[in-house]
């Protein structure tokens, strides 16, 4: 869906110019994001990151594996404001507390319809809702792909590793690896499994970018 959206400069101010997203990656316009990845935890403790795998409607990275939640922010919002999309994305109403902040990372890809460049607000929820539980918006998610939390560390490292996809009310068993993600995803992953065992030992979290 297109929408209204805030142009950036290099360096990640507003520049007081709105255009439509398409546009933005038409023309390879700066603009921000928000991103939030969730770590969740089964009944025996054992500690999972959730990763979305994109819709094959969606514009830019058809079917490919991706961060939790995430999505633009329209014209005029700060970055919590982007919380809605966790709600509307896998059905989670939680409040802005509850988000940790990572920090900010920069981005650009060329993609079909042009260049992405996007500022990137990256937050981690914990939660304990299964995935099995949560509503996938099905415009933008197809489905959800937990990685047990050493295993995703693993794979970071360019590992192929076991994981769990969560499509339809059903389970399946697959193998997940580095190419499978969004490009770029490497050290973005690395560095949020590290948040991750901290927060899941009960431990400060600062941040990573």
């Amino acid at each position: 869906m297109d929408e209204w959206i805030d142009v950036l400069d290099e360096s990640g101010a507003k520049t007081g110019e709105s255009v439509l997203k398409s546009e933005a990656h038409r023309a390879g316009l700066w603009h921000r994001c928000f991103h939030c990845w969730v770590l969740w935890e089964d009944g025996s403790g054992g500690a999972h990151l959730l990763a979305q795998r994109r819709a094959f409607g969606k514009d830019t990275w058809p079917g490919w594996l991706d961060v939790s939640v995430a999505g633009h922010l329209g014209a005029g919002e700060a970055p919590l404001d982007g919380k809605r999309e966790i709600e509307e994305e896998i059905g989670l109403s939680v409040p802005p507390e509850r988000l940790v902040p990572l920090g900010e990372r920069r981005v650009e890809h060329e993609i079909p319809q042009g260049l992405d460049r996007e500022y990137h607000d990256v937050f981690i929820l914990f939660d304990r809702t299964p995935p099995e539980r949560m509503i996938l918006q099905k415009e933008e998610v197809d489905a959800l792909v937990s990685v047990k939390l050493d295993d995703a560390r693993a794979m970071a490292e360019g590992e192929t590793v076991s994981a769990t996809e969560y499509k339809d009310g059903e389970t399946s068993d697959i193998n997940v690896s580095l190419p499978d993600f969004v490009l770029g995803s490497g050290d973005y992953i690395r560095r949020v499994v590290e948040a991750a065992r901290r927060l899941a030992a009960g431990e400060s979290v600062g941040r990573v970018f």
